[in-house]
């Protein structure tokens, strides 16, 4: 009895890994994309890619909150994660929301780095209601120690 219970219980988890691995490569959005790198001498005057834009309205400094813009007309949701440009720095993802004049908008504090180092990464999600229905950005920005 307790061989057949195994073997059914077996049956059960093998047909529903692929369901599972399905569920979860959907969730997490697929194949990995690189993104596209967008130069940006300085965030504060703002950035551009085409008719995307981001700008912060004060000079980042570590610890401090400082609130992170971006203009992108046709979005329906922008996320922006933060990293050293070499070193993982646990998870600082803000989503951003959007504003009465179409804008995105989020209060970002970025931690200090133990090596002193201020140079970030900034990666951007965003999904559209056209396609390419989500595209990814990377901005290297640095802040103020």
């Amino acid at each position: 009895m307790g061989l057949i219970m195994s073997r059914k219980r077996l049956a059960v988890v093998l047909a529903s890994a692929p369901v599972l691995v399905a569920y979860f490569w959907l969730r997490l959005g697929g194949a990995t994309v690189e993104p596209s790198v967008i130069p940006c001498e300085d965030i504060v005057r703002g950035c551009r890619h085409g008719d995307l834009e981001i700008r912060t309205m004060t000079t980042p400094t570590v610890m401090q909150a400082f609130e992170l813009r971006v203009l992108l007309p046709e979005a329906e949701s922008v996320q922006a994660s933060f990293d050293m440009r070499d070193m993982q720095m646990g998870l600082n993802r803000y989503r951003l929301q959007q504003q009465p004049d179409g804008s995105w908008r989020a209060m970002v504090t970025l931690p200090v780095c133990v090596s002193r180092s201020s140079d970030w990464v900034m990666t951007l999600d965003i999904k559209r209601p056209t396609p390419p229905l989500k595209a990814q950005y990377a901005l290297e920005f640095s802040v103020q120690p």
